[in-house]
């Protein structure tokens, strides 16, 4: 599954725009870098543990 997917999935899921549904997984997956390249790890429940 592709970033253009998840957007196209989140966007027919709740209705809203893919442009702001782009924009927020973009912000989501920058904080996330961020994290991890500041040496932080990132725990998401029911996910899993990214580091």
């Amino acid at each position: 599954m592709t970033k253009a997917d998840i957007v196209k999935e989140i966007s027919q899921n709740t209705g809203i725009e893919k442009v702001t549904v782009e924009k927020a997984v973009e912000a989501f997956m920058k904080t996330v870098k961020d994290s991890l390249t500041g040496g932080n790890n990132v725990y998401l429940r029911g996910f899993g543990s990214l580091s």
